[in-house]
């Protein structure tokens, strides 16, 4: 389980936006997710993919999309949510493109139950730097 502990400064995510059950994307909101990952990819955008989970009381919100520095760049009808300065656990994972996420969410929880890190919740970022790579960047508390 390979990470560093970087700091973040304060980012901006736009996209399509999906409430989530929980603090975490569950089973049940996995269908939901990849549908909506579906349809921002039908825009062909040239953009570096980002999704944000920004964590709201005892749940969480997913903007699935592209980072952008105001709101000038935001497409019209997309949602914008703000990535909060502060510290993070990065994740870098280079593997299968199928297998990208769910081994870099399997090293945070691995990570996690072990007691290196101990999450915030407050936003989670993925950063899809290639075909076959992924940066899970995770808030710290």
């Amino acid at each position: 389980m390979d990470f560093e502990i970087v700091t973040l400064d304060e980012s901006l995510i736009a996209g399509l936006t999906i409430p989530l059950a929980g603090r975490e994307v569950t089973a049940r909101d996995l269908d939901l997710v990849n549908f909506t990952w579906d349809r921002y990819l039908s825009r062909e955008k040239s953009q570096q993919r980002v999704a944000a989970y920004i964590g709201q009381n005892d749940h969480a919100v997913a903007v699935l999309g592209y980072e952008v520095s105001g709101l000038a760049e935001l497409d019209p009808g997309d949602v914008l949510t703000r990535i909060p300065k502060g510290r993070y656990a990065r994740f870098v994972v280079s593997d299968k493109p199928y297998d990208l996420l769910r081994t870099a969410w399997a090293q945070v929880a691995k990570a996690e139950s072990a007691g290196t890190i101990t999450r915030s919740h407050t936003a989670e970022i993925e950063r899809y730097t290639g075909p076959t790579s992924v940066e899970v960047y995770v808030s710290l508390d």
